[in-house]
């Protein structure tokens, strides 16, 4: 190949770089959404069970309502779901008389070179086996994504846009993050109150999660946006009767800054 040739390669890769670096943000692109999700994970069974963890909230007031979240009104059938007032503000409640954890039994297989996991029954489970597995763990969740006015404010969305817990509710102290970053995040950690109650046995785990994420996203030569994200997440060993504390951290100013306006 001659220099000649490598050299008119190179300029016309360059060129198309810079061109490209050069495209302005395309208006029809503009788009801006909320997500939230809403998870429990348990190892045992739990009886007479009440959870409310944060729904977001703006000043107070509830942005989802039950409905929303669970429009037949359970979360995968699981649990009844409605929004509460609390002391700290409107939760998610969610309440069953009975949670059942069963024990599961899989085995690895392999066809043609491909391995999968599948169930079997107690009686054909091998404790010998290193191939047959034993789970005994429940994990019930749900999403919703819900369009929003084009932008959010995403890097100071605490009063302005929908996270969990009132500014004066929680005290949010600087923190550093836990995703990497371009050094334009910033990120909190609170203390976080949520409401568990339910029988179980005494080595039981239970835990959970909750995360709203606004996002805005545009195309300028190629997709790019701006986001934050509040989470709060529990870790609890037996039974449960009341309010505790579990971690929360809120993450805000990540990606591309400014949004362009309309």
């Amino acid at each position: 190949m001659s220099r000649r040739f490598v050299l008119a390669f190179l300029l016309a890769a360059l060129t198309l770089t810079a061109g490209c670096s050069f495209l302005g943000p395309t208006p029809d692109s503009y788009t801006s959404r909320y997500d939230y999700s809403v998870g429990v994970d348990a190892t045992a069974t739990l009886d007479d069970v009440t959870i409310r963890v944060p729904v977001p909230q703006t000043d107070g007031e509830a942005t989802y309502d039950a409905d929303v979240v669970a429009p037949n009104g359970t979360v995968e059938g699981a649990f009844d779901a409605t929004v509460v007032e609390t002391p700290y503000g409107p939760m998610l409640e969610l309440t069953a008389a009975e949670f059942p954890v069963e024990t599961r039994y899989y085995r690895h297989v392999e066809t043609g070179g491909v391995g999968r996991i599948e169930e079997i029954s107690e009686a054909e489970y091998e404790p010998s086996n290193p191939d047959h597995v034993r789970r005994t763990r429940r994990t019930v969740s749900v999403s919703v994504t819900r369009s929003a006015p084009y932008p959010i404010e995403t890097r100071t969305p605490v009063g302005q846009a929908p996270t969990f817990y009132e500014d004066g509710a929680v005290t949010r102290a600087l923190t550093t993050c836990s995703l990497p970053d371009r050094d334009e995040a910033t990120c909190f950690a609170y203390d976080a109150p949520v409401y568990l109650s339910y029988d179980t046995d005494r080595n039981a785990s239970v835990s959970g999660s909750v995360v709203v994420v606004g996002t805005n996203e545009w195309f300028a030569g190629g997709w790019t946006g701006n986001s934050y994200t509040d989470r709060v997440g529990f870790d609890a060993s037996g039974p449960q009767d009341g309010w505790t504390t579990a971690d929360g951290t809120t993450e805000v100013g990540r990606g591309d800054y400014p949004s362009p306006e309309r």
